[in-house]
Formats: C-alpha cells, structure tokens, sequence
C-alpha cells in the first residue's frame, strides 16, 4: 500500500522533499503517493509554474505516483479541499495512510477532531456567534475550539495543524480507514517566501527544482499573477451586483466590496488589501475573484462539491509506480483516468469542463501561453519515468 500525500508543491522545496521521502519510508509503505493542486491553489492564486512541471518536480523528489486534485476541490476552502483529497485517497484502494506536515504534531488531536466531526450544540453556537461578530470562518472555529478544549484555539490557529485535522476529519466522516502519519515540520521552508524571492531563497530548493524553475522563466513558463487584474476589470466592468451573487461563494455582501473598490485599486494586489476585512480573508477573496473569471454558478458547484470526486486523474508516474498500479489493478472505487476527455463517461463532466476553463484562464497567465498543455496525458519523462 501506498502513503498519500496532499501538496500544492508552489515550488517544491526541501520541506516538502523531507515529507516525500518520509512517507516513502513508513513500514509497509510501498512508496509515496503525491495528489497534487492543479494549476490554482486552495488560497485562489495560480501556481508558480503549471501542474505538469510539478508532477515533474514530485516525482524527482521521491513520489512514485502523481494524480491531481481537480480545481473543483484544490481552489477550495479548508473543508472542501481536505474532503476532496480524502475522497480520492480513500476510494483509491491501494492507499493505506496519508502523511501531513503539522507545526505540532505531538498534540493530542483527537479531542479536536471529536469536536470538529460530532459539532455539539454548543460549538455550533460559538461558531454561529463568532462569524455573526464577523469572524472568518478559522478564526470562528479556533475561537469555538478553545471554548471546549483548552490549547485548542493556538493549536488550531496554525494553518497546517488546522489543515491536518481537516483531513483526519473528513476521514472520519466518510468512513475510511486511512491511518493518519504526523510529520513534524522542521527547517524554515517557506514556498511564499520563495515566490517572492527566488535568487534570495534558492537554498531552500533541491537543485532539480532550482534548475526547473530556471528552465521555466527562460521558456516564459513562469506564471504572472498580475495578468489576472485586467481580466477581472473587465468583469466589473460588465456585472452588477446581482450577476455576481449567482457565482458560487459571492454572498454576504463581499459583492458590494469588489464593485466599490476596484475602480480605485492600482492593481490586483491592492485590490485584495482593499477588501480583506475581519470577515474575509485574503484566500477568500482570492478564491471568490477566480470563481468569478471562470463563471461558476452557485448551484453547480455546490452540487459538485457534495457528491464523490468522480475520477482520479493521473499526472506521472515512475517505472515502480506502474507496477503498483497493475498490481491493484481493479482494487479502486474511483475510476482512473490519464486523458481528461475520459471524464465525461465517469460523470466527471462538470469537473472537467471546470478543469479545461482553468488551465486557458492560467495559460493566460503565462509569457508564452500554450493553449494545448491540459491536452497532455501522462507526462513522458526520461526513461525511468512516465
């Protein structure tokens, strides 16, 4: 059985490269299996560089295999994400635990995830109250948290620990029996300080990484964040408020920030700063500001986010990785796929439509745009990998 792993990789860094090779060296583990973010993030920001090249960069950092966590889950909210990721892993029948960085892995979770999967009356109403006041949603659950379990809320307030409970929760909602592997976070690996600065954190970086990375801005494959800002005047230019709140997750007035501010915002990152508040935090703009260019409706995504991911779509995979997947050939509940155009006869329409919609709006993103790259299937590799 396999150990899986849910990363963003935005860049790999040497963190991630630790968790790879940990979960590779589990007993009984057969190796690690990585489901990586697609071309968006679960904060709403496009990657640095494109899915394909990180599957690129997991698999030199240990992975054996790589499937991709669909947009419909990876630009999600906590819960969302952890239940999509879960969902895969879990239904994938050769994944036997799943291994996540926590900033405090000795603390006793149990008692948090009791909390967080049973939400007793009385967490409900702090949650409830919390987010009445105007709290976002973490700040909410941290607050009610600390409220039942003492130490919760500074336990909770960090984001992987948060993220960690969210993934042992949400398997214990759906039933599946993945053991849980805390990996304690060391070193001062930071993927945003890299992004921000890449000559003065390269030491964070393996050097395959620092060499695609490099490859990438020679070839224009770097991604530019700012080339979101005109796309998004032109929306507000066009909408008014009530063809913004039938997108998914533009509700509570977070329309009425966007319409008011960004006529004065001098570019998307000001923009942002305009509109964050004790509400909404910056990811949740972000992820509202993309559901916008792509156009998703409320209802159909909310739909979508209920049910099972419909497929699980594979990215690469090592020569070992090939043989553990004809080895439980038949053991999945999830179809897998390597061509996305195979989604449709799965149920996976919506989630590849959705998919196609965002990797031409990233592509948009990029120098030397290639409006044919969510085409690729497996990605091909030198010899020892496919």
């Amino acid at each position: 059985m396999l150990t899986g792993i849910t990363a963003e990789l935005n860049p790999l860094h040497k963190g991630h490269e630790s968790i790879i090779k940990y979960a590779s060296s589990l007993p009984d583990s057969e190796g690690a299996i990585v489901l990586l973010s697609g071309n968006f993030t679960q904060r709403g920001s496009p990657a640095i560089t494109d899915k394909f090249t990180r599957a690129y960069a997991a698999v030199m950092a240990g992975a054996e295999i790589v499937i991709e966590l669909p947009f419909v889950c990876a630009c999600s909210g906590g819960r969302e994400f952890s239940r999509g990721a879960v969902n895969i892993l879990g239904r994938l029948g050769f994944v036997g635990g799943i291994c996540f960085g926590m900033e405090d892995s000795n603390f006793d979770a149990g008692n948090v995830i009791d909390a967080m999967t049973n939400e007793s009356e009385e967490y409900r109403g702090i949650l409830r109250r919390e987010m009445k006041l105007g709290a976002s949603y973490p700040k909410a659950a941290s607050l009610a948290l600390e409220h039942i379990i003492p130490g919760g809320h500074d336990f909770i307030a960090k984001p992987n620990n948060m993220l960690a409970v969210s993934y042992m929760t949400a398997a214990k909602t759906q039933g599946f029996s993945l053991k849980a592997y805390p990996y304690q976070r060391t070193g001062d690996y930071s993927s945003s300080a890299i992004r921000e600065n890449l000559s003065a954190n390269s030491h964070m970086l393996p050097e395959y990484e620092l060499e695609i990375l490099e490859c990438a801005k020679r070839e224009g494959r770097l991604c530019d964040e700012n080339r979101l800002w005109p796309l998004l005047q032109s929306v507000f230019i066009r909408s008014g408020r009530e063809e913004l709140r039938g997108i998914y997750g533009v509700d509570e007035g977070i329309e009425g920030l966007f319409l008011r501010h960004w006529r004065e915002a001098d570019g998307l990152d000001d923009f942002i700063g305009r509109c964050v508040c004790s509400r909404y935090t910056r990811a949740h703009i972000r992820r509202r500001l993309i559901y916008i260019l792509l156009g998703l409706k409320r209802s159909e995504m909310e739909k979508a986010l209920t049910g099972d991911v419909p497929y699980a779509r594979l990215l690469a995979f090592t020569e070992k990785g090939r043989e553990i997947l004809r080895k439980y050939a038949g053991a999945s509940s999830i179809p897998i796929i390597t061509r996305l155009k195979d989604a449709r006869k799965h149920g996976g329409g919506y989630f590849a439509d959705i998919e196609r919609k965002a990797s031409t709006l990233y592509e948009l993103l990029m120098t030397k745009p290639d409006m044919k790259r969510e085409g690729h299937e497996v990605l091909q590799f030198p010899s020892k990998l496919y």
